[in-house]
């Protein structure tokens, strides 16, 4: 081979291998990551038994309680997500709430502020989880002195827990 056929070849494998890592790095992220509430934060993975939380960049949060094959809602223009728990903590030798160390909040009303405006009111479910799509930006989520502060980007999911209430027992 010639000199001219080896610095084209050369040149040919150095616009292949560009092409390619370009292409690797546009590429989004299409894998669900998991997480579940453990009783005080969230953790990733899923969870022996109980629900958990599906996110994937740029797509609306799933709350699940068994794997299954999850359809991806894209999360519109502009926008993030809130997936979250509402619990109550739970404490002391009498209490056995599965040994999780929390009751879910089932069914409350949770109020979603912007400064003092309400953006959005959501209802938890019965494994006391619940999910928002919002505009980025800051909010806080409940009413003090149960309240918490989450901020929201647009094409990610910002996961919450907000304690409503603590039980202990002797």
């Amino acid at each position: 081979m010639s000199a001219a056929s080896h610095l084209l070849f050369a040149g040919l494998i150095v616009v292949v291998v560009s092409v390619t890592a370009f292409a690797g790095a546009k590429r989004k992220d299409v894998a669900w990551n998991y997480y579940h509430f453990n009783g005080s934060s969230f953790v990733a993975g899923q969870p022996k038994e109980g629900p958990f939380v599906a996110l994937r960049e740029g797509a609306i949060p799933v709350v699940l309680t068994k794997p299954v094959q999850i359809e991806a809602v894209a999360l519109p223009s502009g926008k993030g997500a809130v997936a979250g728990i509402c619990y109550i903590q739970s404490s002391g030798g009498k209490l056995r709430g599965g040994g999780n160390g929390y009751v879910p909040a089932s069914g409350l009303q949770v109020k979603i502020f912007s400064g003092n405006s309400v953006v959005t009111t959501v209802e938890t479910d019965e494994n006391g989880y619940f999910t928002a799509v919002l505009n980025a930006g800051n909010y806080r989520i409940g009413n003090p002195p149960l309240a918490i502060e989450v901020s929201i980007a647009h094409g990610t999911t910002t996961l919450a827990s907000l304690r409503t209430g603590k039980r202990m027992v002797d």
